[in-house]
Order: structure tokens, then sequence, then C-alpha cells
């Protein structure tokens, strides 16, 4: 039996070797695997922004594996935050 959890939204930032290595792809994997809808881009300052909507528990789950030690490239850091989920996101889209 699964865990069943309000509906939420993580916001990450990731810093590190992060562009360049398939980390964006790498995430978007993750995210279905947990059944997550949302975004990975790369920014202009070299970080990664990750916005995925979900039960809370599975987001927990995929802010716990983009710190695992176990990404492509090098993660430095990640700066995340939990919100209300907005329904904006249908799949998952790269850019």
């Amino acid at each position: 039996m699964g865990v069943k959890s309000e509906p939420s939204r993580l916001t990450a930032v990731v810093s590190g070797m992060v562009q360049g290595v398939g980390f964006r792809y790498w995430t978007m994997e993750q995210a279905h695997r947990l059944q997550l809808n949302g975004t990975a881009s790369n920014r202009a300052d070299g970080t990664v922004r990750v916005v995925v909507e979900g039960s809370r528990h599975d987001c927990e789950n995929l802010l716990t594996t983009l710190t695992s030690g176990r990404t492509p490239g090098t993660v430095e850091d990640v700066r995340s935050e939990f919100s209300d989920a907005t329904g904006q996101f249908h799949g998952f889209t790269v850019s």
C-alpha cells in the first residue's frame, strides 16, 4: 500500500557540475519513476532548476535522490522549498 499525502510542489535549485552531463534527463527519469509532473531547466548561472508536483512523500523522495551523490555530474548544493501544488504541469519537460 503506497503512502498518500496532499499534493505538493517542490522547487529545487541544484548547483555544481550539473549542466552538459545528462542531469536534467536523469531527473526526468526519476520524476517519471515517482509519478511526478514538472520541469527541469538549465539556468544562465550554471544551476539547474527543478520544479515538480505530486504527493509530498514522492517530492521528498526526489529531493533525497537529488542529494544522494548518485546523480550525473557533481551536485554541490541543493536549495529547496515546498509549497502547495498548482496543477500547472502535465507530464515532465526538459528545457
